[in-house]
């Protein structure tokens, strides 16, 4: 009997409606009112008390920061102390936030506040602004293991783990990967230094952290609504739902979900298709409008203008190279080309004149448009779209490669225009970057086609001139980070330097035996065009390496 009155009591409530034919079945006469008042009230008491445990539970923690820090972080002797995290967070937040305004860090927090209330967050950002070679990779043995036991050990997850991950994948490249100092070495706190007690990070990790920060989104909701989100234990949900005060969700966890789409959406469109793995929704744009109307930091508009900048890369990048598209179960045509560049170029129009006129983020926001630009008409450089599919312009194909090497010039112009002093400091999101602008210069300059003149692409922008003034832009701080690492009493410069250089040689080696194949016509009739794609996706990056030179660069290492 108390079986059935449980049953009709919870069908009132949640009015589960295939629970009916099992009552009607078990008891054919009413069930009194009382008897369901009772079991009603009971529920209720039983919510009400979930609900305070939670909010007394909440509370407790966020008055506490002594317990919060105790509970989330251990005492790491890699990690810097405070007057070594001020230093560091100060270089970060006046040289390396600018460049990536998706993490807020208000004035008034301290180094040891910040390693209070957010330990892996402190960690990354001491890491990523540490010059000093050896002790970055020290403070990076740190955040290898924090990762381990939080995140694969103990399956945390928490605004803290994805903002610092954030941090780390968005200057993976710049932290030292291959310890450089000789075995038996003196570190400055008496150790001897042991080569193999470093972890190297290379491309695999970074795919590694990647897909960890794409988990912790998801896994912290924040890519949803909050009234939207999911719960597996459903029927708990919906108990708390009807509990609890409408949830709402911070500006900071919207500036995080929104860096988290940026610098994935970005990496998937200059580096490694990674896929829709985060995508714009209702809920994305939604973000981006609250931030623009609220504008709680000067640099959210410049946020927004970033967000919206890589919507239209990630639409430009599946309407043209059908990444995600079986064209077989659709339609045996592909769209014309020059009727989806119109429509894209109709919102690239549109969306370049939200831009605001005067910014000082503005050179960063033209390089991102320069790059779109790119995007677009290097279709015009594939081999796989057929002639028929350029419509009955015969001219079309010439006008895009036209068009693709301005938007190439373009870019380089600013490039070169930007200080030198911000160099050593660019997060990964910029760096491909030039990367795929190189890439690109080296495929116009190259490309072999009836009308295309090879000879008025090097005039307007040679490419080896390009790398060298790109390296001397790095060099010019060569003295700069030097008097720093004697400061710090270190021989040792930052990777950085050493890889710029090593890659430039290698590319311009590359380029120049493609260039002097084509003027003496001795490429075998039988050998395909050499596909600069592998430059992008095979080993994910292309002059900021991740480790050793892949096989397939042999010949021209």
């Amino acid at each position: 009997m108390v079986l059935v009155n449980v049953v009709v009591a919870w069908e009132k409530n949640a009015e589960i409606n295939y629970l009916e034919p099992i009552v009607v079945k078990k008891h054919q006469s009413q069930v009194p009112l009382r008897d369901v008042a009772a079991l009603e009230a009971k529920l209720d008491r039983m919510v009400a008390m979930l609900a305070a445990s939670e909010r007394s539970a909440r509370e407790r923690l966020e008055s506490d920061p002594a317990t919060r820090s105790s509970s989330t972080f251990e005492e790491n002797t890699a990690a810097p102390d405070e007057i070594e995290g001020q230093v560091l967070m100060e270089i970060f937040l006046k040289k390396m936030f600018p460049l990536f305004p998706f993490l807020v860090i208000p004035p008034h927090v301290t180094a040891e506040e910040l390693r209070r209330e957010k330990p892996f967050l402190y960690l990354n950002i001491s890491m990523v602004a540490c010059q000093n070679a050896p002790r970055q990779r020290e403070i990076a043995d740190a955040v290898q293991a924090y990762v381990a036991e939080h995140i694969v050990m103990r399956g945390e997850h928490s605004l803290d783990l994805l903002q610092g991950l954030m941090v780390n994948v968005a200057w993976f490249i710049s932290v030292s990967r291959s310890p450089r100092s000789n075995p038996g070495e003196q570190l400055p706190d008496g150790r001897k230094f042991d080569e193999t007690h470093h972890v190297v990070r290379n491309t695999a990790q970074l795919d590694t952290f990647v897909h960890l920060l794409v988990a912790q989104s998801l896994s912290s909701g924040l890519n949803q609504a909050l009234t939207y989100q999911k719960n597996l234990n459903y029927p708990l949900t919906y108990l708390k739902e009807n509990v609890n005060e409408d949830p709402v969700r911070t500006l900071e966890e919207r500036r995080t979900y929104l860096g988290c789409y940026y610098l994935t959406t970005m990496l998937s469109i200059c580096v490694k298709d990674l896929g829709p793995i985060i995508r714009f929704t209702r809920y994305t744009d939604e973000c981006c409008n609250v931030l623009e109307q609220v504008a709680e930091y000067p640099t959210d508009a410049y946020l927004v203008q970033l967000v919206r900048v890589m919507n239209l890369a990630d639409r430009i990048h599946h309407t043209l190279y059908h990444t995600d598209l079986d064209f077989s179960s659709i339609s045996s045509v592909h769209p014309p080309i020059g009727l989806s560049i119109r429509w894209l170029e109709t919102e690239l129009k549109q969306l370049k004149a939200r831009m605001p006129s005067e910014s000082p983020h503005s050179d960063i926001l033209k390089l991102h448009y320069s790059t779109l630009e790119i995007h677009l008409y290097r279709i015009a450089l594939s081999n796989e779209p057929s002639k028929s599919n350029y419509g009955d312009h015969p001219l079309m194909r010439l006008d895009l490669l036209f068009r693709c090497l301005e938007a190439t010039t373009s870019s380089f112009q600013i490039i070169l225009s930007l200080h030198s002093a911000i160099f050593p400091f660019f997060p990964f999101s910029i760096m491909c970057q030039f990367g795929k602008a190189l890439v690109t210069l080296s495929q116009l300059s190259l490309y072999d086609h009836p009308g295309w003149d090879r000879a008025y692409v090097e005039s307007i922008m040679d490419f080896d001139q390009t790398v060298d003034r790109i390296i001397c832009k790095l060099e010019e701080q060569i003295p700069v980070v030097e008097q720093a690492a004697n400061d710090l009493k270190s021989n040792e410069l930052p990777e950085i330097f050493g890889r710029m250089a090593i890659r430039a040689k290698m590319i311009k080696k590359m380029h120049r035996r493609r260039k002097d194949a084509l003027e003496q016509n001795s490429l075998p009739a039988d050998v395909p065009p050499m596909d600069y794609n592998f430059l992008l996706n095979y080993p994910l990056d292309m002059m900021f390496p991740f480790g050793e030179i892949p096989s397939i660069y042999g010949e021209y290492s």
